[in-house]
């Protein structure tokens, strides 16, 4: 334990110091292969931040995502204008479902990080819908969970591993893809900070992932907003820049606001860890689209 805080503070520092880039072999490793840092600011504003670098040449790692429901198609019960594609699910309690045995109802697997992913609908009160149907392109295993058009910005895992952001899919990959989930913008591209929408002009709650140029290396970032006192949020730019920092070359802005979550398990515990505070409540929200990593 003192030996973590020690690497803590010493990241920690590194960022107070505002180092343009973060020594992640100072980073405390929280599972196979996985560092994560934490930093405290009040420059642009008060905001908690939290990266995360996943080594993706780790031996056995793996990608999965949110499946089809098994009512997939289906009229939405409570809303009329979508079909089911998804379940809505906590982040946390899709990871913990991911780890629980075959036998009990769960996949066995050894997830060691989820995260929400992307955005959908419907979006309206009272905010309790049970099923979700996720914007733009989603896959998973080489089957199409939803593919709504333009796609804009897609996070994706190729069946050899190979992990990419791009503006779009063609049709004829999408058996060749084990996850895909689309983003609201491509906001890093080549190192250079873009624009983005309507979306990334306000500071909020964000959730973002990254790619090292040579796609060794996932980035996960999540700022904390919306909470006086705790943390303000930021903007797209600035969450591209948070990750340019970490090492990242190309990154995507992905669902924020409350749906922002991102959890690793963690041995000891034998709990998911939620590094990010969606309220100060501890109030954690079911999001339509998750993905996961785990060890075979």
């Amino acid at each position: 334990m003192r030996c973590f805080l020690s690497c803590l503070a010493a990241v920690l520092c590194c960022f107070v110091l505002g180092a343009e880039t973060i020594d992640w072999s100072e980073a405390p490793e929280v599972q196979a292969g996985v560092r994560l840092v934490k930093r405290e600011t009040d420059q642009p504003r008060l905001q908690k931040i939290n990266l995360m670098r996943i080594d993706l040449r780790t031996g056995g790692l793996e990608f999965t995502g949110s499946a089809r429901d098994p009512d997939w198609g289906k009229p939405m019960p409570d809303w009329d204008k979508a079909v089911i594609r998804t379940r809505r699910i906590r982040t946390r309690d899709f990871l913990l479902n991911a780890r629980r045995p075959a036998e009990e109802g769960g996949q066995g697997l050894n997830m060691i990080v989820a995260a929400n992913s992307a955005p959908w609908w419907p979006w309206t009160k009272p905010y309790t819908h049970k099923y979700a149907h996720p914007a733009g392109l989603g896959i998973l295993n080489g089957e199409v969970i939803c593919d709504t058009r333009p796609h804009k910005a897609v996070f994706v895992v190729y069946e050899d591993g190979r992990a990419d952001i791009v503006s779009s899919v063609p049709e004829s990959d999408y058996r060749s893809i084990r996850v895909a989930a689309s983003g609201f913008a491509i906001i890093l591209r080549d190192g250079e900070i873009l624009e983005g929408g309507s979306y990334e002009k306000e500071p909020m709650p964000r959730i973002a992932y990254g790619l090292s140029e040579d796609r060794r290396y996932l980035y996960i970032v999540t700022v904390d907003g919306r909470q006086k006192g705790w943390s303000l949020g930021a903007t797209g730019k600035e969450t591209a820049a948070l990750l340019k920092e970490a090492g990242a070359a190309d990154a995507i802005n992905m669902d924020g606001g409350g749906s922002a979550t991102l959890c690793y398990w963690d041995e000891k515990t034998k709990t998911p860890v939620t590094v990010n505070r969606q309220t100060e409540s501890g109030y954690q929200r079911p999001v339509g689209s998750n993905i996961g990593i785990y060890l075979k």
